[in-house]
């Protein structure tokens, strides 16, 4: 409070019981020589060294814990920052762009399997490119936003489900494999972003459904998420690739707690996955999944085009 930062009044004014003003008793003066003989005589402190030792020291660590504090400051936190430390039991080795993605593609893919006990696809990590060519990302928001994005440090995943045009060759497509599809791109997401701190975004290129199944008109894909026609040209008989597309703060609340209470340790099949689970998964992919298609532009660039699927 202010009245907290007022000093007290000097004791010379203040008067005593009887009402006679207290005065403050000067020490006498002293004599030039005899004040300059007694500084003479003193001594310095057996201890003076050790206090300017320590004190030295202090003003190091003082200075040491600033020059750390601006340097986290200027590079935005420390890499770990606000993550869980006991995130996962599982790590990659690796954390470069290609070594790390590899790691990370081997570990998710064995995970996940079919209904028949099969690993349910294949998974391949690298950088965002195709046949050795860089690409970049443009992605069409829902509000018809477009958005330009470098793929310098983007990572890309393809899951492969060795059938033809890449479909899972076994088993019958359906809404809840489709589901546990994008949990399979949400996990490798998830671990690419706790352990590759230099990646800024990541692309999940999902198996498309048989062709037999896209002629029927059946797809893998969920109700809300059903695949239709993109703005990049594709034809009638391949349906348009699906891709599940992370930046960094989408999944920010997911890196400050382990990965179990995300995605618990064992992936369930298709047929086993639990309601509440179910929910979770849409809630995280649903609104992360586009239609995917590479298309070189009028510079000679190429870009992986990204637009919101169209229910009908």
């Amino acid at each position: 409070m202010a009245r907290d930062l007022i000093p007290p009044p000097s004791p010379a004014g203040r008067p005593a019981p009887d009402g006679t003003p207290n005065l403050i008793e000067l020490p006498p003066e002293t004599a030039p020589e005899v004040a300059s003989a007694a500084t003479s005589d003193a001594t310095p402190s057996q201890y003076r060294n050790r206090f300017g030792f320590l004190m030295g020291g202090l003003g190091g660590v003082v200075l040491a814990a600033a020059a750390v504090a601006a340097i986290l400051i200027a590079n935005g936190g420390t890499p770990n920052e606000g993550f869980a430390s006991n995130w996962s039991r599982w790590k990659p080795k690796e954390t470069s762009l290609t070594g790390g993605s590899a790691e990370i593609a081997t570990h998710v893919g064995s995970e996940y399997h079919g209904d028949d006990g099969r690993q349910l696809v294949n998974v391949t990590g690298g950088p965002l490119e195709i046949q050795g060519i860089p690409l970049g990302v443009l992605l069409r928001s829902g509000q018809g936003n477009i958005y330009e994005f470098s793929g310098k440090r983007a990572v890309l995943y393809t899951l492969n489900g060795l059938g033809e045009g890449g479909s899972i060759k076994d088993g019958t497509p359906s809404t809840s494999r489709h589901r546990l599809l994008r949990r399979e791109a949400l996990e490798l997401s998830l671990y690419t972003f706790r352990y590759m701190h230099d990646v800024d975004m990541v692309v999940t290129l999902l198996p498309p459904p048989p062709p037999s199944a896209a002629q029927d008109g059946t797809s893998s894909s969920s109700s809300s998420s059903s695949s239709s026609s993109s703005s990049s040209s594709t034809s009638s008989d391949q349906p348009p690739t699906q891709a599940v597309f992370y930046r960094p703060g989408d999944l920010k609340g997911q890196l400050q707690v382990p990965l179990g209470a995300t995605v618990p340790a064992k992936a369930p099949t298709p047929d086993t996955i639990p309601s509440t689970e179910g929910r979770a998964i849409d809630a995280l992919t649903l609104p992360n999944l586009f239609q995917a298609a590479p298309q070189q532009t009028p510079d000679y660039k190429v870009n992986l085009v990204l637009d919101r699927p169209k229910s009908g």
